[in-house]
């Protein structure tokens, strides 16, 4: 709409200038000559929270009356005006994103002179950084470094991406409602990616000792209890862990036991129930995988489970939306099932590495891309990388196995693993880069992976003021700045003594630069927290996982 109202006004503005019998006296008039005149003072975008303002105060310059214009001015808020004047404020009250266009008409000629702006109205809790603590009582507390979306120009200035920035606005304390005692850990999900039209598009789930609830991404306001979800009893044991998405939930007890829910419909993530019976006989995991599970149809269509004989298998998760169904969700009758990894039809790859793995692992490295998985393990030894892929049928059968596509492994460097604490992976997605992130001690190691490379070649690339307790990455891209093409991402670490960083980190000319662009101490913030518990970035949106903000 906003380009057609735009091209009428310049077609009515080019018959005002070409209308000689309007000018007889061939005086000089102001005319729509895009070298005649010109408005600042209103920038393409703008980016607000709620309860924010901004007011707009236009300069125009015209090839007549340059530095006193004699203009009738006129406010559109899409279709509608919304005001007259030099200047206007805008009041960010609903989400949204809105189209403002400014209109300095000519008094003498008629002619109108439009400048647009973008006004994004975004839930102040959406973005950023998510920490859980515990309080000096035991109970639950969780806090947010504020994240907004901004525009950046690239390519010297003549184009503006909203893709891949964010900066942080502000520090939030004892957020969240209902929120219990004993804190776990943070877990988010999403609503089916291609649905645009949910009102909500991520949840958090808090996981205590006291019972696990459910918050919404935008207000961080109760949703729900996983607890009151069930068909009938719910366990009594402690819900220790969970793997979620937007079609099926699974819920790890104290005891290793799954319990499992499949979504009806893709906009509502309550809108399935648990079995209060134990999935797969009251077989026992000890370890559920993280997986990225914030795409829509082509998104893995299982979740990784490890048993108690560090056996790993895939449960299924195939669900998907009904052609033309409102967003009911087609469970193809196998969610919920469980599948054996087996070799492939040519047996090529080492399956001890899958069944009754004899080594020890380290960590299941989050990569958020679904074309593969990544795991650090130590054996005979050696510390290694584990890379390997899924060929998930695309007609899945309750009953089937699933093949090993791919499996690969290589060393990385022992002094990355001497007082190992966690460990982070970032998927380029637009620069085809790699790189793997190890905190030991109080020293970050980084890694450009080259999976051709028998010892991956690793580099201290910070040192910290105490101990790192967990490092987790928010994925940004190529800056694409004036022609260049430096890769880089936000690295989240938290410290033991409560302290939260964030850094730059940036990859060109082979070596790592760091720059240090946060630093908050959660425990000075907030004298009540004693220990912070667990950290994750807050997506908001599984598109985001993409490197987009939106």
């Amino acid at each position: 709409m906003k380009r057609i109202l735009f091209l009428i006004l310049i077609l009515f503005a080019a018959g005002a200038c070409l209308d000689d019998k309007t000018n007889t006296d061939y005086r000089d008039i102001n005319n729509f000559d895009g070298n005649s005149w010109k408005i600042t003072g209103i920038e393409s975008r703008y980016s607000l929270f709620p309860g924010e303002s901004v007011t707009i105060t236009p300069e125009v310059r015209l090839s007549i009356d340059t530095l006193n214009p004699d203009v009738e001015c006129r406010w559109m808020l899409g279709d509608t005006e919304v005001a007259t004047g030099p200047s206007y404020t805008f009041e960010a009250k609903e989400y949204g994103e809105y189209t403002m266009t400014f209109l300095a008409t000519d008094k003498k000629t008629g002619v109108s002179f439009p400048a647009e702006t973008d006004l994004l109205v975004a839930p102040q809790y959406k973005l950023g950084w998510l920490f859980l603590s515990r309080t000096a009582s035991g109970n639950s507390r969780l806090s947010l470094l504020a994240g907004k979306r901004i525009y950046v120009p690239y390519m010297d200035g003549n184009y503006q991406r909203q893709r891949d920035s964010l900066v942080y606005v502000g520090f939030y304390t004892n957020l969240g409602e209902s929120l219990g005692s004993g804190p776990i850990k943070l877990i988010e999900e999403f609503t089916y990616q291609e649905n645009y039209n949910v009102p909500l598009t991520s949840e958090i789930m808090v996981l205590q000792e006291s019972g696990p609830i459910e918050l919404g991404g935008y207000e961080l306001d109760f949703t729900g209890n996983p607890l009151d979800e069930f068909s009938g009893v719910a366990p009594r044991q402690k819900i220790k862990d969970a793997a979620l998405s937007w079609s099926c939930k699974w819920l790890q007890t104290e005891d290793n036991l799954l319990y499992y829910s499949v979504a009806r419909v893709t906009s509502d993530l309550h809108s399935g129930r648990y079995s209060d019976d134990p999935a797969f006989n009251g077989a026992k995991y000890k370890t559920l995988v993280e997986v990225m599970k914030s795409g829509g149809y082509y998104a893995p269509k299982f979740f990784l489970a490890i048993d108690e004989t560090n056996t790993m298998w895939a449960l299924i998760d195939n669900g998907s939306e009904k052609y033309n169904s409102g967003g009911l969700v087609d469970p193809l009758n196998s969610i919920g099932s469980r599948a054996r990894l087996i070799n492939n039809s040519s047996g090529n790859f080492d399956m001890s590495l899958f069944n009754n793995f004899t080594g020890r692992y380290i960590k299941h490295v989050l990569v958020n891309t679904d074309e593969y998985f990544l795991s650090l393990i130590e054996r005979n030894g050696k510390y290694l990388w584990h890379k390997y892929a899924l060929d998930f049928p695309y007609r899945y059968t309750t009953g089937d196995d699933v093949k090993v596509e791919s499996s690969e492994t290589g060393e990385l460097a022992a002094e990355m693993f001497t007082n190992f604490k966690d460990a982070a992976f970032v998927y380029g997605y637009y620069g085809d880069w790699e790189w793997l992130f190890v905190a030991s001690g109080n020293k970050l190691y980084g890694t450009v992976m080259d999976w051709n490379e028998p010892l991956q070649d690793s580099r201290e690339i910070f040192t910290a003021s105490a101990d790192i307790v967990s490092v987790k990455v928010r994925y940004f891209g190529n800056s694409m700045s004036n022609e260049e093409n430096i890769m880089y991402c936000h690295l989240g670490v938290l410290l033991k003594d409560g302290t939260f960083l964030v850094l730059e980190i940036n990859y060109e000319s082979d070596a790592f630069t760091v720059k240090k662009i946060y630093e908050e101490n959660l425990k000075e913030l907030d004298t009540e927290i004693v220990d912070v518990v667990d950290m994750i970035h807050k997506y908001g949106s599984g598109r985001n996982f993409d490197g987009y903000l939106n």
